[in-house]
């Protein structure tokens, strides 16, 4: 008998409903495990991370082989030795073209 009187009570106001898909739904977080947690630092069925893991571990290799290392420090040095001899050069050239011009 209510539903009868519903309708006759709501004439002439205006009804509002709101479906359930526009009502505002709540955000829950996912909760994370440490099995998900392991899954998302170790996916190998993404192709770039297993070339990124390929190549990581392959530095990590070659960096840690002392002979290797070695190498690189001298190289390192040796450009450093270059590039400071290089400096010095320009700024020799520089004062020999302000002397010139000092001359004239």
């Amino acid at each position: 008998m209510e539903q009868q009187k519903a309708p006759e009570a709501a004439q002439g106001q205006q009804q509002h409903y709101y479906a359930p898909q526009y009502a505002q739904q709540a955000y829950y977080p996912q909760q994370h495990t440490a099995a998900s947690h392991l899954k998302e630092w170790f996916n190998f069925r993404e192709p770039s991370y297993v070339k990124g893991f390929v190549i990581g571990a392959g530095v990590a290799l070659i960096l840690t082989n002392p002979a290797v290392k070695k190498a690189i420090v001298k190289g390192v040095v040796k450009v450093w030795g270059g590039l400071q001899g290089g400096v010095e050069e320009l700024k020799e050239q520089i004062r020999d073209v302000q002397a010139e011009m000092g001359g004239e």
